[in-house]
């Protein structure tokens, strides 16, 4: 379970987050669709423990594996010396490059959308039970989108959680997600996209 109540966040004095009303406890796609600036970070810094909250109340029970808007690697390893490091499933290593389609570079040689595929590889690969990504399509091509929707899509069959902050909140809309809009640190509405819970 995942629950923010009545949250606010101050930075330097200005709220960022005002009385925020969240709870997730369980499986399912749950969007923070705002522009930026509107808080969705924040919230998901909160929920992985990466900022404290100004007031309010936080309750996280579930593990977590997070997938950062910004992150670094290791620039002059290459990809499948590195996955050696960060991953349990060491035999499933060629498998999993070519299921993402990594070339075996040095990171530091990688295209953006390839260093975007690697962070999913590696926050996807980590078992478990919410699954917490920053606007993880920015970058990607038509096939690593379709990809991670996929990939989405066992995690819920597998009765996880995935919480996304996201521009566009139609590409997932076949997935039945719950949207939250966020504007200027309030969360306005919530709702479901569509009225099936099938996942097929």
């Amino acid at each position: 379970m995942i629950k923010l109540l009545n949250v606010q966040k101050k930075y330097s004095g200005n709220y960022v987050l005002d009385n925020a009303t969240i709870e997730i406890n369980k499986s399912g796609l749950y969007i923070l669709n705002g522009i930026n600036g509107s808080g969705k970070s924040t919230i998901i810094k909160l929920m992985t423990g990466i900022v404290y909250k100004t007031s309010g109340e936080l309750k996280i029970n579930d593990t977590i594996s997070y997938l950062p808007d910004k992150f670094l690697f290791p620039k002059l390893m290459k990809v499948k010396t590195y996955l050696s490091l960060v991953l349990e499933r060491k035999s499933k290593i060629d498998e999993l490059i070519s299921k993402y389609q990594i070339p075996n570079k040095r990171i530091g040689e990688l295209s953006k959308g390839n260093l975007q595929k690697l962070g999913l590889l590696q926050i996807f690969e980590y078992d478990a039970d919410c699954y917490i990504l920053d606007e993880p399509i920015d970058g990607l091509d038509d096939f690593a989108k379709k990809l991670v929707k996929e990939i989405i899509k066992e995690k819920l069959l597998a009765k996880k959680i995935v919480i996304i902050s996201l521009h566009n909140k139609t590409f997932f809309n076949d997935l039945n997600p719950i949207i939250y809009d966020i504007k200027e640190g309030r969360i306005n509405e919530k709702r479901k996209k569509l009225q099936s819970n099938d996942i097929s």
